[in-house]
């Protein structure tokens, strides 16, 4: 018994010499999340970050990653581990997401996760394009537009199309857009019936709109394009003339004249002028020195020049003509030509000769005299007269020549009253009211009360004082 509490004691002696174990602490872990933004598309979003980390009793540990994690429609998360850090911020971009969807994101490091972000996805707007290929053939006042591969795509998708509209305009300071409706052509010329042509060697802008026939995409315009005519091809067919001398006239006859500028017969266009030409004849290498511009009648054109303009005895070569196109284009007739005659030099008349004396006392009248007024206005022709006092009047006109013609006449002047005979025994076609005022005499007709005659004193001008150099009197009559 005793032996067993030796052994009691000491066991118990032994187990108090052993050192008390010291406790074991758990280290303090801790997750730190920033804040995170979103910018979204209608398929993708970009979620900011600040960087989060994991600490170990307050120390960092390097060796935590973190990812992303996003669903929607309370699915399971989707991780996104790759992103890009810019100042302090982690940014992961997501792809291939629905549009107009609400998401859901939060970081991960370990199990531990952040506060979650709500993003919505933009609404899908349809991208729409058209497609229009067209190649231009311009000659001068014409041109062809042919089209091709003309669509309306909306998010790849060919649309049916409602309409296809041509605009085409002259390229200036001010645009005047004329509209054309090419739908479902393949080709358009321009102009259509009834527009108007284009000008030569000029540059046009071009555009064409497409409307769908869906009313939820609008329509689209391409960007304009240009193109320049060229000059217009010209081409004419001029009847030859018909040339003769009439009277103291030549008369030229071109029956008709039809001009084309790029096959169109346009005898209004605006760089058209019709001529008659003429020319000594010279061959090919004459140009043509003289011409006249005349206007276009019922498809014809005419002249009428003075004989006396052309040199007797010679001829003289005569064309229509047209001057057409930008480029002035002389296109001509077949050539006539003509010899003008020689006329033959007449004998001079024999000037009238003078009455020795009258019998009539016209003292009151005596003198000479220029009329100043015919019938209200100042005559176009020339008249001088001489009166002498007893009787005698020597009469200067030049009314239908060039020459002065030469009168004699014997008067009865009596109660103030006047009329005569010429010395070639023609009486004077009236009798006259005679009043003189000081240096005007006023001859009134007396069965003619509008026929008024206004005579100044006046003398006679150097051409007519030499009397030899006068005609006699034409078969015309004298003025009186």
């Amino acid at each position: 018994m005793r032996r067993y509490l030796y052994i009691l004691l000491g066991a118990l002696a032994f187990a108090s010499c052993e050192p008390t174990p010291t406790p074991v602490t758990k280290p303090v872990v801790e997750y730190h999340f920033g804040e995170m933004t979103a910018e979204t598309t209608e398929t993708s979003a970009t979620i900011t970050a600040d960087i989060p980390c994991k600490t170990i009793d307050g120390v960092k540990d390097d060796s935590a990653t973190f990812k992303l994690g996003y669903h929607a429609n309370a699915g399971v998360d989707t991780f996104v581990e790759e992103y890009s850090v810019e100042n302090d911020k982690a940014i992961f971009v997501i792809d291939n997401l629905t549009a107009n969807t609400e998401y859901v994101a939060r970081l991960y490091i370990d199990d531990k996760t952040s506060e979650e972000l709500s993003f919505t996805t933009k609404e899908h707007t349809p991208t729409c394009v058209i497609t229009c290929d067209a190649t231009v053939e311009a000659k001068g006042i014409m041109a062809t537009i042919k089209f091709s591969n003309v669509a309306y795509i909306v998010d790849g998708e060919a649309q049916d199309i409602k309409s296809v509209k041509l605009e085409y305009a002259r390229k200036r300071s001010e645009l005047e857009w004329a509209e054309v409706d090419i739908t479902g052509k393949e080709s358009v010329s321009l102009p259509e019936e009834g527009g108007e042509y284009l000008d030569e060697s000029s540059k046009y802008l071009y555009r064409v709109t497409i409307t769908p026939e869906d009313n939820a995409f609008k329509p689209i315009t391409t960007k304009e394009s240009e193109f320049e005519t060229k000059y217009a091809e010209v081409t004419a067919e001029i009847s030859k003339p018909d040339v003769a001398i009439v009277g103291d006239s030549i008369e030229v006859v071109v029956e008709s004249v039809k001009v084309w500028f790029d096959g169109v017969e346009r005898p209004d266009y605006h760089y058209l002028e019709y001529f008659i030409y003429y020319r000594e004849p010279g061959g090919e290498k004459a140009y043509w020195e003289n011409k006249a511009e005349v206007e276009l009648n019922n498809g014809g054109i005419s002249l009428s020049l003075a004989v006396a303009s052309f040199e007797q005895g010679k001829e003289y070569e005569f064309a229509g003509a047209v001057v057409a196109g930008a480029e002035r284009k002389v296109r001509l007739s077949d050539i006539v030509t003509i010899t003008i005659p020689k006329e033959e030099t007449p004998t001079p008349p024999t000037p009238p000769t003078p009455p020795i004396g009258g019998d009539a006392d016209t003292s009151a009248l005596a003198g000479t005299w220029h009329l100043t007024e015919w019938r209200g206005a100042v005559p176009s022709f020339d008249v001088y007269m001489s009166i002498s006092e007893d009787g005698v009047v020597t009469l200067w006109q030049r009314i239908e020549s060039r020459e002065w013609e030469l009168y004699y006449s014997t008067v009865g002047f009596e109660n103030g009253v006047i009329a005569g005979e010429y010395t070639d025994g023609v009486a004077w076609s009236a009798s006259y009211y005679v009043a003189v005022d000081g240096t005007t005499m006023t001859w009134t007709d007396t069965a003619d009360a509008t026929d008024i005659s206004v005579y100044t004193r006046s003398e006679l001008p150097d051409d007519i004082a030499d009397v030899a150099s006068t005609r006699a009197n034409s078969a015309r009559g004298g003025f009186l």
